[in-house]
């Protein structure tokens, strides 16, 4: 199967799971903590099968240590993410994770001593120009609280890609994943253990209903993780990537698509001139992402 078809169907995939996230957050729980609660669990779960399948290569005791702490930061991020869509349109929030390969560049120039092309100080400032224009409320930029919590998921979550793309070197996609969620897992126990009151009232008054939602989206998730894994291992990893940022099309069509015909489910602002912007901003910030790959 080609690895462009597998790359924007695992964009496709992962647009949905962002409807479905803001669906739980505004419908289903009031607190964002659940859902990453259910995820962290799911993640568990995923990591003990794959231990039991496939097993772990051998890590050292601080590579593990790493990886644990890598799964720390996915939880942080997972978080944030959720309250910032709990707060604002999700088609405004998923662009704003392109702002990761600005921090990833940022974070390689101070560790690693790179010095900056002309080019990529351009993707730079395309990337700060569409965060601000898709950020935006009409003609003001004053940027809400969903902004900066998103701009500090960015920076959580490049710093997981950095731990996660150095412990590659040292054992497969699979044993750090795995690795990842048992940390991620760990992480959220003092939630686990604050939140179990919330856990059983949402029980009480709404059955399994919100954990299998939740349970069904995380498997989306996955499946998206699988089929961008198995497009990394066939293609560029450049155009890869580059080809999954089709994710913030795919999320802004089906908000307006679901706006339209389904707004009890999700309403967003869908205007002419609103949509016309957001696609000029994901479009400037897809081009940022492209020149500073």
């Amino acid at each position: 199967m080609s690895w462009i078809f597998l790359s924007i169907l695992a964009a496709f995939i992962w647009s949905v799971v962002n409807i479905f996230d803001k669906y739980i957050v505004s419908k289903l729980v009031e607190k964002p903590i659940v859902p990453v609660i259910v995820m962290g669990s799911i993640g568990l779960i995923v990591s003990v099968a794959i231990f039991l399948t496939l097993g772990f290569q051998p890590l050292s005791v601080a590579n593990i240590l790493l990886a644990i702490l890598a799964g720390v930061f996915y939880v942080l991020m997972t978080f944030l993410y959720f309250h910032a869509i709990k707060i604002e349109e999700v088609s405004k929030i998923i662009p704003l994770f392109y702002l990761t390969p600005l921090f990833i560049l940022i974070f390689a120039a101070f560790s690693l001593g790179e010095i900056f092309t002309p080019i990529k100080y351009l993707g730079i400032i395309l990337l700060v120009i569409g965060a601000m224009l898709i950020s935006s409320n009409k003609l003001s930029f004053r940027f809400g609280k969903a902004f900066w919590l998103m701009v500090l998921a960015s920076v959580v979550l490049a710093i997981n890609q950095i731990i996660t793309k150095y412990l590659l070197s040292f054992a497969d996609f699979w044993t750090i994943f795995g690795y990842v969620r048992i940390g991620a897992f760990a992480a959220l126990v003092p939630s686990i253990i604050m939140n179990i009151e919330s856990l059983k009232n949402i029980y009480k008054k709404q059955g399994l209903k919100p954990f299998g939602f939740i349970t069904a989206n995380e498997s989306l998730n996955m499946l998206g993780v699988l089929l961008i894994t198995l497009a990394v291992a066939t293609g560029f990893t450049t155009l890869v990537n580059a080809l999954s940022s089709v994710q913030s099309f795919f999320v802004l069509l089906l908000t307006v698509i679901i706006s339209v015909f389904y707004s009890r489910i999700l309403k967003e602002e869908i205007g002419g001139l609103i949509v016309v912007r957001k696609v000029i901003a994901i479009v400037i910030m897809f081009v940022g992402v492209i020149l500073i790959s």
